[in-house]
């Protein structure tokens, strides 16, 4: 079942469904169509949101999975703050399943039909500024379950309603980076050599020469080092000193290096050299967000928390009140 609680966190930006151009709109023009009032209008958001869902679970492409929504689940729209805090149930479907008891594999207690959907709550928070044109959206999940992409998709289906287009892309938040890297080290590097040409591809083995896609990769593991100390002496301007010619690997620009980082309680993240050494680590949540005695967490302390980091996520993007 779900046990560790995650975060993503992604930058909402607005524009008109039908536009000839790229402008971007505040979200009081959203909200505008909505009510001139504000706390009317986000309370009409919320129950608009709801309503969206029509009682039934809406699907991915596949099929597979959906989420849904209802009075029955907690919702905090606070209009002073531009935020809505809220939560969708979602989970996997069209597959039977049978259910047993952990400690009896003889004794059937239950059944999921195709049709059926076991469900997880899943908490979301939107920031949508008034007097800016970008907000913020945070999507929890958990270790082994996750409908991101799904409430991206709803919530973009939804704004499309009003006449925009909501452009969504991932927000790396700096503070909780920095956090990540301080306690985290080294633990593996690996070279990528994509594309080999076709006598290399022999070389290596008959049976590859044919396959054009044919990848290499060499990892080097067995060390820890702190990440600080790493890129301070890790030959970056000669990643790989030895003679890997047969691999087709001979210019620094021939292959791909990437760095694996992971933290005291084993959350693992990794980044290329390419990429200026930016990483994107899964957000962990703590478990002191749980409720008792639960997997689950809790509403008002998983409300509480992100609002700390969307604080700082403003600080960041030097957004001011």
């Amino acid at each position: 079942m779900a046990s560790n609680l995650k975060l993503e966190i992604f930058r909402i930006s607005l524009k008109k469904k039908n536009g000839r151009n790229n402008a971007l709109y505040n979200y009081k023009e959203l909200f505008d169509l909505i009510d001139k009032n504000k706390e009317t209008a986000y309370n009409a958001f919320v129950a608009k949101f709801i309503a969206y869902f029509d009682n039934e679970f809406k699907m991915n492409a596949d099929g597979n999975k959906g989420i849904s929504s209802s009075a029955n689940n907690k919702y905090e729209p606070k209009f002073t703050q531009n935020i809505i805090n809220g939560e969708v149930n979602g989970g996997p479907t069209d597959m039977e399943q049978t259910i047993y008891k952990r400690n009896n594999a003889k004794k059937k207690t239950g059944k999921l039909e195709n049709d059926d959907i076991a469900t997880l709550p899943f908490f979301f928070k939107l920031w949508t500024p008034y007097d800016h044109n970008t907000g913020v959206l945070m999507v929890q999940s958990y270790s082994n379950e996750t409908i991101t992409t799904l409430i991206k998709l709803h919530l973009t289906k939804f704004i499309q309603k009003f006449g925009y287009s909501l452009i969504i892309t991932p927000y790396i938040n700096k503070g909780l980076v920095d956090a990540y890297c301080e306690r985290s080290n080294v633990y593996k590097v690996t070279y990528v050599k994509e594309r080999l040409n076709k006598s290399k591809r022999q070389l290596i083995n008959p049976i590859f020469t044919e396959f054009e896609n044919l990848k290499v990769k060499i990892e080097v593991s067995g060390f820890k080092k702190s990440i600080m100390d790493f890129w301070d002496n890790f030959n970056k301007h000669l990643p790989i000193g030895s003679n890997l010619s047969d691999f087709d690997i001979k210019e620094v620009d021939d292959y791909e290096v990437i760095a694996h980082y992971e933290d005291e309680n084993g959350h693992k993240a990794s980044t290329g050299i390419a990429k200026d050494y930016v990483i994107k680590p899964t957000i962990f949540l703590p478990d002191a967000l749980k409720r008792a005695n639960s997997n689950y967490y809790d509403f008002g302390k998983i409300a509480k928390y992100t609002q700390g980091i969307l604080d700082q996520i403003k600080i960041e993007i030097q957004y001011a009140r």
